[in-house]
Order: structure tokens, then sequence, then C-alpha cells
């Protein structure tokens, strides 16, 4: 028996960078990963009008600045953001940053009143302690009361177009 490795199209996400740190408050593109594209394919055949919405108003974990594996360093230092998916595209944008990782929280999970902090550590994955931080940094200004109320309605609005 062989394995064939299935290849997904490339799918491109336009992200929200936070409001801290280099780049706050921009646009920027990046790749999605392969399971992001994965996911994404699947949304898109069980849901041929609305598969883009599935992961916008979401927060996904985005590098800072291209990576190459592996890495130079040993402590594995790594610089990523929390970012807020604004916009999917299957057209290459001019400037892309590098490729997304894959770790997100859906929209209607970080804009829920509740704790949420199973969510957060999700998304700090096994980074380094610094970048830990910054994730955090991050989460704590997407969950501000506005930003959430925010993207509450715009990802109903969507909800209720599809």
């Amino acid at each position: 028996m062989s394995y064939k490795k299935t290849d997904y199209p490339m799918y491109y996400l336009a992200v929200l960078m936070p409001k801290t740190g280099r780049g706050a408050n921009k646009v920027r593109y990046y790749k999605a990963s392969r399971d992001l594209r994965r996911m994404l394919t699947v949304e898109k055949q069980l849901n041929p009008n609305g598969w883009k919405q599935a992961l916008l108003e979401s927060l996904l974990v985005v590098p800072k600045r291209r990576y190459k594996y592996p890495f130079g360093k040993p402590e594995k230092t790594f610089r990523a953001s929390l970012a807020k998916v604004v916009g999917i595209t299957t057209y290459r944008p001019k400037f892309i940053i590098t490729t997304s990782k894959s770790q997100f929280v859906l929209a209607n999970s970080w804009t829920s009143q509740e704790d949420s902090q199973h969510y957060l550590s999700f998304v700090q994955h096994d980074y380094n302690a610094s970048t830990k931080a910054k994730i955090a940094v991050d989460w704590a200004g997407w969950r501000q009361e506005d930003e959430r109320q925010f993207a509450s309605k715009l990802y109903q609005t969507i909800q209720q177009a599809i």
C-alpha cells in the first residue's frame, strides 16, 4: 500500500495585527499552513457558498518574520503574534510575510463572556517564554470588551449572511 500526499489548494489569509508591537493595526498577508488549507478545503466542500466565513474574525498565531527549519539557535527562539483573520483569498497577494501557524481560536469562542484560559494555553502551544508572553498580551488586547463586542457583532452578521 502506498501513501499519496494530497495537495490542497493554496489559500492566503489577510490578518489584522494586534495593537501592540511592530506592525500594530496593520493588515498583513500570510500563506495558510497545511492544516488550515486542509480545513478550508473541507469547509469549501461542505459549504460552497459560505466556506470563507468559517475562519473570519478568528484569532490566529502568525510569525513576526520568516523562519527556517531547523532553527539556528538551540532554544528555538520564535517570534509570533496573535492576529485576527479579516480575509481569505485564493489569489496571491503582492506581499506575503510567511506561512501562518496552525493554532487558532474561532470567533464564537474568543468573544464569549466566559473565562477562556484553555484557549489561551492552546494558542501559546509550546513556544518559548517570551513568545508565550507576547501572545498573552495580544490575547488580553483582543479580549477587551469593545474588541469582543465588535468582533461578535461582525461574526453574527457574517453568519446571518450565509
